[in-house]
């Protein structure tokens, strides 16, 4: 998975560094042990591997093609500002902007969680910034929330894996 955000942060900047050059690109860089096709427009890049093994979308103020989880799903009236996943790790990330509370958000991420089977794993207020972790025993799902109050507003990172 760090080699798949390595390539993923070199495959953005690379898109936008030609955003406003060429709107719609598809790139392909090759390396000693295969190759990955790039391609985007506007707010959404796909990166692929020529085997077919790794897909990851990298939107921007969407979920792009992005099927979350149950347990994850995008808190209601949050407004999406950027996401990432890879469909074939089963993962990805999203984060969002809210009025509602800090509370109110991991008290709905913590009801989802319980209702799919994952246990907690932390629950803490750091400074202000609330964390909350959950997984299955087996480790086959796992969700991390981050919810941070910043001036009249929530911003909120959720993580999760369903592999």
């Amino acid at each position: 998975m760090r080699l798949l955000t390595i390539a993923v942060a070199i495959a953005a900047a690379a898109l936008v560094a030609g955003c406003d050059q060429h709107p719609d690109k598809t790139i392909k860089i090759k390396g000693k042990d295969g190759s990955v096709t790039i391609s985007g427009s506007n707010e959404h890049m796909t990166v692929k591997s020529d085997d077919g093994k790794t897909t990851v979308e990298v939107n921007s103020n969407s979920l792009g093609n992005q099927k979350l989880p149950d347990f994850a799903p995008v808190y209601p009236g949050g407004q999406i500002k950027v996401s990432v996943a890879s469909q074939t790790e089963g993962g990805g990330v999203f984060a969002f902007e809210t009025s509602d509370a800090p509370e109110n958000v991991i008290a709905f991420y913590k009801d989802k969680a319980a209702s799919a089977g994952l246990a907690e794993k932390l629950n803490m207020n750091a400074n202000g910034a609330l964390t909350y972790m959950a997984g299955a025993d087996d480790d086959k799902k796992q969700l991390q929330v981050v919810a941070t109050k910043t001036g009249a507003s929530t911003n909120v990172q959720v993580s999760w894996a369903a592999k």
